[in-house]
């Protein structure tokens, strides 16, 4: 008769279940600091960019750790170069200094770019883990030319073509930059009559250096050489062709720091809110955007935005898509098998995973009356209050699998459930009362 009954409480909990976004944490514990090992137990200090190479290792600029750490595909945090202290100097991986690193990208052979923010250096972690400088002289300014001779203006997003040529989003020269396989810098697009940490921008499309940005941050770059950019003070997503032609995907309103907004919908007249990393899908044609004072996720898609996660407040919450919420996210790269986006969540310190389009489960059929759950959210127990007496209590996550389930504890309404072992996170509980009538009810976890 158990058997009967569970089979009959899965077929009522999925029969009206639907596709949704989920959130959960992947790695860190949510305090700022540092520590390597497993991704439950390691730390970081305000996670700023990422990426991901092809055998779907993602690496971090662990901002104000210095640090770029590395977390392979089993799960395991390292650090793959820095000593934590704030410097600028080559050498071995373990003896290398950065400062505030920003964003970094991968190479086709695992070769890893570096945005050195705070030193105004592009930096190049070779395979073999010997840190050398590729661009820069240590001087904030805007001067294109050789390696040694070239200036940048705290460079932040990078993006590396199938030829080895780089592309650097030079935060406050309002430009994008080039490197080619030699090191020589050039400007690509972008002008400004301005320069320096909280200069003006400016927003206009065009060709190459006719074209303004304010405050570019992250890039993506496609499979046909287009760059993706978040042009974070204008508010907008921008896209420069292999050719240098500058236009305007996503975003509208007015530009500067305080004007941005949240608004899903058709491209020309969605809202964003700053902005700061971008990442474009290729196998899907999907660009994901970290929507960094939305306190969202969002997804450029068919000429539309929508919202992928986050319900706007700034706060640490796991759970399906809108109800989840982060704090200024920034770096954002999906999976190689395109099912999972990831995102530093640089105010939580953490970095979070969402699962795309799983079957939630969580469109219930409420068939009994008087049923409710308290207090919920919950985190150390969960009262259940329910019509008459309950035969059986289970609780499911959002994939059907049971993870509590309790009969002995159930003889009076209302009835304890303890979920403190339970993680963070959306639930479903179900109650089967004795006469065989069923009822069920999401839970959320949140501590």
């Amino acid at each position: 008769m158990k058997f009967i009954t569970a089979v009959f409480l899965l077929f009522m909990i999925f029969a009206s279940s639907h596709a949704q976004n989920y959130v959960t944490t992947y790695a860190g514990d949510g305090t700022n600091g540092y520590a390597d090992g497993d991704t439950a137990a390691c730390k970081f200090k305000g996670p700023f960019g990422m990426c991901i190479d092809h055998l779907n290792n993602l690496y971090i600029a662990d901002n104000t750790n210095h640090r770029i750490r590395k977390i392979s595909s089993d799960g395991i945090v390292s650090t793959l170069a820095g000593t934590g202290i704030a410097g600028y100097a080559d050498g071995p991986d373990s003896s290398a200094q950065f400062n505030a690193p920003s964003d970094l990208c991968a190479d086709a052979a695992g070769n890893i770019y570096v945005s050195d923010f705070q030193n105004q250096y592009i930096r190049k972690i070779s395979i073999d883990g010997m840190v050398s400088t590729i661009a820069g002289n240590g001087i904030a300014g805007y001067v294109d030319g050789s390696p040694g001779t070239a200036e940048f203006n705290y460079p932040r997003g990078i993006c590396i073509d199938a030829q080895g040529n780089l592309f650097i989003a030079d935060s406050w020269n309002h430009r994008i930059r080039r490197i080619d396989a030699g090191g020589n810098v050039s400007t690509l697009a972008g002008n400004s009559d301005t320069i320096g940490v909280q200069s003006p921008g400016d927003f206009a499309d065009g060709n190459d250096t006719a074209a303004r940005f304010n405050v570019p941050c992250g890039m993506s770059i496609d499979s046909a050489g287009n760059l993706y950019l978040a042009d974070a003070y204008n508010h907008r997503i921008r896209k420069i062709t292999n050719g240098g032609i500058v236009t305007t995907i996503a975003g509208s309103g007015a530009i500067g720091a305080a004007n941005g907004g949240f608004l899903d919908g058709d491209t020309s007249m969605a809202l964003l809110n700053t902005p700061t990393e971008v990442f474009f899908d290729n196998k899907e044609g999907k660009i994901f955007i970290a929507d960094s004072y939305n306190n969202r996720i969002r997804m450029l898609q068919n000429n539309n935005v929508s919202t992928v996660a986050g319900n706007g407040s700034s706060g640490f919450e796991n759970g399906i898509d809108t109800a989840s919420s982060f704090r200024t996210p920034r770096g954002i790269v999906t999976g190689t098998s395109g099912n999972h986006v990831y995102v530093c969540d640089n105010g939580n310190h953490v970095i979070r995973k969402i699962s795309l389009s799983i079957n939630t489960g969580l469109e219930l059929i409420q068939t009994q009356q008087d049923f409710r759950l308290f207090p919920n959210p919950a985190s150390g127990m969960v009262w259940v209050s329910s019509m008459g007496r309950s035969g059986a209590i289970y609780i499911s996550d959002i994939f059907g699998k049971q993870v509590f389930f309790s009969e002995s504890e159930c003889e009076i309404s209302p009835c304890m459930a303890m979920v403190n072992s339970l993680p963070d996170g959306m639930y479903v509980v179900t109650v089967v009362s004795e006469n065989g009538r069923l009822a069920t009810e999401k839970l959320m976890i949140a501590r």
